[in-house]
């Protein structure tokens, strides 16, 4: 998959792509577990844990899955 690679590599166009795609439901989320009054800081952590951590991603999860845990 040519944006799995591309997110590997810290991609930031690949990366801000994730994001619009996946940035109401990590919030969604969020809301359940801390409230709304934390969700988008708790949310923000969690993106910048994932930039981080994405070049060891191994794919035997989808992204998404790999994103909200």
């Amino acid at each position: 998959n040519e944006q799995l690679a591309l997110l590997r590599r810290q991609d930031k166009q690949a990366f801000a792509a994730l994001v619009r795609q996946y940035h109401g439901s990590l919030k969604a989320v969020a809301r359940a577990l801390v409230g709304p009054a934390e969700a988008e800081e708790v949310v923000q952590d969690a993106w910048l844990s994932a930039w981080r951590a994405l070049p060891q991603f191994e794919g035997r999860a989808s992204l998404k899955t790999w994103l909200t845990r």
